[in-house]
């Protein structure tokens, strides 16, 4: 293939040339080095602090508002500038274009767009943008908000009323579980608790929360474990089927060193494993059980 010079300046023009006729540096001296639109909008979650262009939110790694503007600009307005890497890119904001809402929030600023061609840091380009700032809910917040959003229900269960003392001890243990969960992903939160006749049922934001209930209590507590789901809808975003999981805890009525009788026979239980209890009669006969044992009443007495 023969060779093509700049008409301008007469320099070889190799394959990163943006004209037939012209080399990058005169191509940019007779065009802007980059063009972005006059106005460019949005959002921002006035709970959290996430951003978004459309309906995909990002959480904000500060909760300075200039810095999750900063990223938003970054992410939506010079994306592609950003991906070209020709470009060094800078921005400010005027303060004194801040326009505010009847709320004292932030509505729109003026951004000034500065690009130095790499290449050549003589070439240079400035626009002024006016940035347009909706301050709403991102689902997340919204959900939070009304109350009703759930996508699990772990219902926790004893064997009797005579329990609830330990279904409290259990609700705050499982409430400063999640409490630290919500602070690393605002997405993980129980949405509430209702009462029940042997227990209480929670409503869970998201299906990793109820497993992350699950793995807590599974370090401190022995119980009967039933799994069910249900499927609910479709994310279209991500392509995939969306479940309502149920999870129904039942826990073990009885204790290491408990005192049971079995068939006119008394026992201790000397062990508990993940499925099986151990127990020791007084003439030293060993009997392993199922959990599920000790849930029939009529199976067995505690002494």
């Amino acid at each position: 293939m023969p060779n093509r010079f700049c008409a301008i300046c007469g320099k070889t023009l190799d394959k990163g040339s943006p004209h037939l006729g012209m080399c990058l540096k005169c191509y940019l001296e007779e065009h802007s080095l980059f063009d972005l639109p006059n106005k460019f909008t949005i959002n921002v979650c006035i709970d959290c602090g996430s951003y978004s262009k459309k309906d995909i939110w990002f959480e904000p790694s500060e909760d300075d508002l200039y810095s999750i503007l900063s990223k938003a600009i970054q992410r939506f307005l010079l994306k592609q500038l950003i991906k070209k890497d020709q470009i060094d890119l800078s921005f400010s904001f005027n303060e004194n274009s801040l326009v505010y809402s009847s709320r004292d929030l932030i509505k729109s600023a003026e951004v000034l767009i500065t690009g130095t061609l790499k290449e050549d840091s003589k070439i240079k380009h400035q626009m002024l943008v006016q940035l347009i700032i909706n301050h709403s809910l991102c689902k997340n917040c919204s959900n939070i908000r009304g109350g009703s959003y759930f996508l699990s229900i772990l219902q926790l269960r004893v064997k009797d009323e005579n329990q609830f003392e330990f279904i409290e001890k259990i609700l705050k243990e499982i409430s400063n579980s999640t409490e630290n969960l919500f602070k690393k992903d605002p997405r993980q939160y129980i949405t509430k608790v209702e009462d029940q006749k042997y227990g209480v049922d929670l409503y869970l934001s998201t299906n990793e929360i109820m497993n992350h209930i699950i793995k807590f209590l599974r370090s401190s507590y022995n119980f009967l474990l039933k799994r069910t789901k249900k499927l609910v809808g479709r994310d279209n975003q991500k392509g995939k089927n969306i479940y309502r999981l149920k999870a129904s805890i039942k826990f073990l009525p009885v204790s290491i060193n408990d005192s049971v009788l079995i068939n006119d026979e008394y026992y201790i239980i000397k062990s508990i494993s993940k499925s099986k209890i151990i127990l020791i009669s007084k003439n030293n006969i060993k009997l392993i059980k199922d959990y599920s044992f000790f849930f029939n009443e009529k199976a067995y007495q505690k002494k």
